[in-house]
């Protein structure tokens, strides 16, 4: 935690000034004050249930809260996730034909349409989605927008097509961030791309993972299917997990293997606080402001409780 006025927390010197001073003038004092008045033992023998720890909780909570209020005057700082607005993500899905395999069930692609669907309805308002789809060829469902309710639109509309074009999905999403004068994309740019099969057709993904990297885009991939799991019914349902794993490597993202629908949830949850959240200085003079508020009211409460005078 930082100050962005440290200078007024010398104030927390006059805490213990203050202390001394009550135990001095109000404790001390009425204590030996029954000195005077030797003949009155019964009093000074009452006086000692006031020895009790209780008594004195009121007095415990209005120090604190004086402590916070001094506190909030030197403006504390600290480290708190908020929503990156300069993020933009773009989910990128396989819908090539062996995603209908159902060793993820109910089917491969109807476990990453719900995933995505968690992870667009989990976004913070503001926040830049699009939606990329890809077998033989891309195809841009949807460009950046933070309408998130239209990317949920386009995700139910996703089917499957035949071929697998790693490298061309890879590429649409890349195009699908703005450019900034330096001809690197604006902002925070990542791609989350998913697929169950080795690319067959159109730019290689090593090609396509140079680009990314060059324009300063991170691509965090996903394999989903059984380990060592092809479906003979189905050709083509493995995943290539090298390639996949070469292009996270290449532009700095994360690879994952997902076996089944919940750790595809947990994946892409995963995602997600790593790409849309980030760590921002924040001031929280108002929360230390609200403590020091709410210590007090309940030292007074205790103490008309008590029926006793702080």
């Amino acid at each position: 935690m930082t100050f962005q006025a440290p200078h007024l927390l010398l104030a927390l010197l006059l805490l213990p000034l203050l202390a001394w001073l009550y135990w001095r003038v109000v404790w001390r004092e009425a204590r030996e004050g029954y000195a005077l008045l030797p003949g009155l033992e019964p009093l000074r023998q009452g006086s000692r249930k006031d020895l009790n720890p209780r008594r004195y909780l009121p007095l415990a909570l209005y120090g604190l809260a004086l402590f916070l209020g001094l506190l909030a005057l030197a403006r504390p700082q600290a480290m708190i996730p908020l929503p990156d607005e300069s993020a933009g993500i773009v989910l990128t899905i396989d819908v090539s034909g062996s995603m209908r395999a159902t060793d993820i069930a109910p089917s491969r692609m109807e476990a990453a349409k719900a995933a995505a669907r968690d992870f667009v309805e989990r976004l913070p308002e503001g926040i830049k989605v699009g939606l990329v789809s890809f077998a033989g060829y891309a195809i841009l469902n949807s460009p950046l927008t933070t309408d998130h309710a239209e990317v949920l639109e386009q995700i139910s509309y996703l089917e499957r097509r035949p071929n697998t074009a790693i490298g061309e999905g890879l590429m649409e999403s890349v195009r699908a961030f703005p450019l900034g004068e330096d001809g690197k994309v604006v902002g925070s740019a990542t791609v989350i791309l998913l697929s169950d099969g080795q690319n067959r057709t159109g730019v290689e993904p090593e090609e396509a993972a140079r680009e990314a990297t060059k324009l300063g885009v991170v691509v965090h991939t996903i394999g989903v299917g059984r380990a060592g799991g092809f479906d003979p019914s189905i050709p083509f349902a493995g995943f290539d997990e090298a390639e996949l794993r070469g292009i996270a490597d290449v532009t700095g993202g994360r690879y994952f293997a997902v076996g089944s629908a919940e750790r595809l949830l947990e994946v892409y949850r995963e995602l997600q606080r790593q790409t849309v959240w980030k760590p921002q200085r924040t001031e929280v003079t108002a929360v230390f402001s609200l403590l020091a508020g709410m210590l007090v009211a309940s030292s007074l409460l205790l103490a008309n409780w008590k029926r006793r005078v702080i």
